[in-house]
């Protein structure tokens, strides 16, 4: 602006005529623009001021910012700080709770352990408590009563118990897979009673549990009692396959085969009939010829 003063300035005074033409407006001309250039000077010095002024305010505000973020970055360090030594403190309990559990771990593993032994010897005690039991009542049982006409027989004992009371006993005890129990009260049963109509069944259950137990040679000499003593009774079929199952266990597989076919041959349609075809079949074995029988010794 000062520039475009000079030069208007500079410009009047090189018009022609003016230094001999010199008015009262182009005095007041020059005044005007004295003033004016005044008014420039006043402007620009206060142009100046603002401007260090506002380059003051910006730099304290930059150093306030610095500050602030100064400020800013500590509380962030105290925060974290706080932060991770209350969660340490928090988090102390729970750690002693893991090393708990982790103990309580160990003494439940050792319970088990000890239950476990616990229970084999109570197992053991209760088989040899059986075995007393069976001992005691071998020891019981009545002797047998001595032939007719004998001489010096010894004085009367007591009668045995019921004939349907003893049978049931066993009974029991059977379905209670009490086997050892039932095998002696069976037993005790055919020598007190070998004509009752449930002799055959007890001799047939006897022989079950002999083939439960893999006492397989027991087992056919206990399927050929019945065989032999009751050769029409309802459960003969029965005894003639379990004989031949027991055989074909025990690796006889041509005995087995025989007593299937005698199963088949005296009592053809029935279901024991059929079951012993099904296992000539999985034998690899037809239902007809018959090779020779091995002779079952009785002990």
């Amino acid at each position: 602006m000062m520039r475009l003063i000079h030069a208007v300035t500079i410009a009047i005074l090189l018009t022609p005529g003016w230094s001999f033409a010199a008015s009262k407006e182009q005095q007041e001309m020059q005044r005007d623009i004295a003033q004016l250039q005044d008014q420039v000077r006043t402007l620009q010095s206060g142009f100046d001021k603002s401007m260090a002024s506002l380059q003051t305010l910006v730099q304290q505000a930059l150093d306030a910012a610095s500050k602030a973020n100064t400020n800013v970055s500590v509380l962030n360090a105290q925060v974290v700080q706080t932060l991770a030594r209350e969660l340490s403190e928090r988090l102390m309990p729970i750690a002693g709770v893991g090393v708990k559990v982790d103990n309580l771990n160990n003494d439940m593993a050792e319970v088990r352990n000890s239950l476990s032994d616990l229970t084999t010897q109570v197992n053991r005690l209760a088989q040899q408590l059986s075995d007393i039991n069976n001992a005691i009542k071998v020891m019981q049982a009545p002797p047998a009563p001595p032939p007719p006409g004998a001489s010096g027989a010894p004085g009367s004992t007591a009668p045995p118990p019921p004939a349907a009371t003893m049978f049931s006993n066993a009974m029991n005890d059977y379905s209670s897979n009490k086997s050892d129990f039932a095998v002696s009260e069976f037993t005790d049963f055919l020598h007190a009673y070998p004509n009752d109509p449930n002799a055959p069944v007890a001799q047939l259950y006897i022989g079950q549990i002999h083939y439960a137990q893999q006492k397989l040679d027991q087992a056919v000499q206990d399927f050929d009692a019945v065989i032999e003593q009751y050769p029409d009774n309802k459960v003969t079929p029965d005894a003639y396959f379990m004989k031949g199952m027991s055989l074909k266990q025990n690796h006889h597989l041509d005995d087995a085969a025989v007593d299937f076919r005698a199963l088949i041959k005296k009592y053809p349609g029935t279901d024991q009939a059929k079951q012993a075809a099904e296992q000539l079949r999985q034998m690899g074995l037809s239902t007809g010829t018959t090779p020779a029988r091995r002779t079952t010794k009785k002990q």
